[in-house]
């Protein structure tokens, strides 16, 4: 049996939406940078913004946008490539905090900011940010 060019194509579009579609739902399962620096482009796009989705059906407001989220989450594995273990969710979540970004009704950034991130991170990320 031989296949259309049309019928091949539908298939291969369809998986690889799905893989997508799989990378993104792991966004919240606790995948390691290690599966996300194997990850496609438009992968980890999709993972981001179901991150962001689904901290948005908590309360949560993120006001940058999902690729800029996937740019620092790249920059942050090519500085720390010790860090490829954690989990992707753990990261971004402290890459949107660091950012000021994580908005939820009745609840201070900064104050957020200091109980995710520490005492020293926290410190060092007000300083950089006075700096900008």
């Amino acid at each position: 049996m031989k296949l259309s060019r049309a019928v091949i194509l539908s298939i291969v579009l369809f998986i690889t939406i799905f893989a997508s579609d799989i990378f993104a739902m792991e966004a919240n399962s606790g995948f390691t940078g290690n599966v996300w620096l194997r990850m496609s482009k438009s992968a980890r796009l999709n993972a981001v913004k179901t991150y962001i989705a689904s901290a948005k059906k908590d309360g949560v407001t993120i006001k940058k946008q999902p690729v800029f989220y996937c740019k620092k989450l790249d920059r942050f594995y090519e500085e720390r490539p010790e860090l490829v273990n954690e989990p992707v969710s753990k990261v971004l979540k402290t890459t949107i905090i660091i950012q000021y970004d994580w908005s939820e009704s009745g609840v201070d950034k900064d104050k957020l900011a200091k109980e995710w991130l520490g005492e020293d991170l926290y410190q060092a990320n007000k300083k950089r940010r006075e700096n900008k």
